[in-house]
């Protein structure tokens, strides 16, 4: 055996390797990274927020979203950019403000995380690693792995939000509604999102399920416990804004489904009850009020969503050869 040439082998794989270590490295220093943080009200923990974040990325940007605390006082003097509004317009329209100045920038690396401290800075490299690795261009920090700490509305509701989801993008994300994410300067420039609220995190997926972009999950450590409190957003608002966006991008990206199917049983059981009261009308000179009432209300409700149903999938049909 000529161990010259096997050691030569060996010499030559760990020669690759080393190079692709370094070559990994190196394109990672140079990539211009950058932190967006969407807040209000967060004037307590975003300072040690920012701070913790510009350990891993070159430049943190943060969006104050028309806080009544100093919380721009507070994230300028960790060292971050602020873009203030003047009003709470919702976290989407914060999204928007923080992609936006983020384009301009021409950043390779955008990595989005609440203001709240629930997430962990340390675990920026661990997202932009995952994207650069896996080629994706979207990395969401995956929460549930270890939900035992997780409080018991919040694992429902975001069980819920994630299956309705799942149902408008037609992929199967387990966490839908995390705000600790890296994404890739393709995504950046090709995602867009009208969402002002809660539910812009699920529209960002869904567009980017349409767009064909590259979507991967890696877990990541969330405190749900943070001074005494669970969390710094309201679970009923969140919640809502969330279900009723994505009600409304479900409808409009399926409507036959989820608007022209309904109507038309709705419309079955007006024609039905209909039938049934003209049948105990004719044999008992009875009119029954709840019976009509019912009909009525089954067949209007049910004619509107089948025309809302045709209207919507002719605009999307037009949308599609225009």
């Amino acid at each position: 055996m000529n161990y010259r040439i096997i050691l030569s082998k060996y010499d030559m794989f760990f020669y690759f390797m080393t190079q692709k270590i370094f070559r990994f490295h190196d394109e990672y220093d140079y990539m211009l990274k950058i932190a967006c943080i969407p807040a209000y009200n967060e004037e307590k923990p975003i300072f040690d927020v920012v701070k913790r974040c510009l350990q891993y990325v070159d430049k943190v940007i943060v969006c104050d979203d028309g806080s009544h605390d100093s919380t721009a006082v507070a994230a300028k003097n960790a060292g971050a950019h602020v873009l203030k509004h003047s009003k709470n317009l919702g976290k989407g329209a914060a999204m928007k403000s923080l992609f936006q100045y983020t384009k301009e920038l021409d950043a390779d690396m955008v990595v989005t995380i609440d203001g709240d401290g629930q997430f962990l800075p340390e675990e920026i490299p661990k997202l932009f690693t995952t994207l650069m690795e896996t080629k994706s261009d979207i990395v969401i920090g995956y929460r549930f792995d270890d939900e035992q700490d997780m409080p018991g509305y919040r694992k429902v509701g975001n069980k819920i939000l994630d299956k309705i989801t799942t149902i408008a993008a037609d992929l199967p994300f387990r966490d839908t509604q995390s705000g600790f994410r890296a994404y890739s300067k393709k995504a950046i420039k090709s995602i867009k999102f009208t969402t002002d609220g809660f539910g812009a995190d699920a529209e960002i997926l869904i567009n980017a399920s349409k767009k064909g972009l590259k979507v991967s999950e890696e877990k990541v450590t969330v405190l749900y416990n943070i001074n005494g409190k669970t969390s710094t957003k309201n679970p009923i608002a969140h919640s809502t804004s969330v279900l009723s966006s994505l009600i409304e991008l479900i409808a409009i990206k399926k409507p036959l489904k989820y608007l022209g199917i309904p109507g038309i049983i709705l419309l079955i059981i007006g024609i039905v009850y209909s039938i049934v009261v003209i049948i105990i009308f004719n044999d008992t000179r009875y009119f029954s009020i709840p019976s009509t009432l019912i009909a009525v209300g089954s067949l209007m409700l049910g004619l509107m969503l089948l025309l809302m149903s045709a209207l919507l999938y002719s605009i999307n049909l037009g949308r599609k050869y225009s």
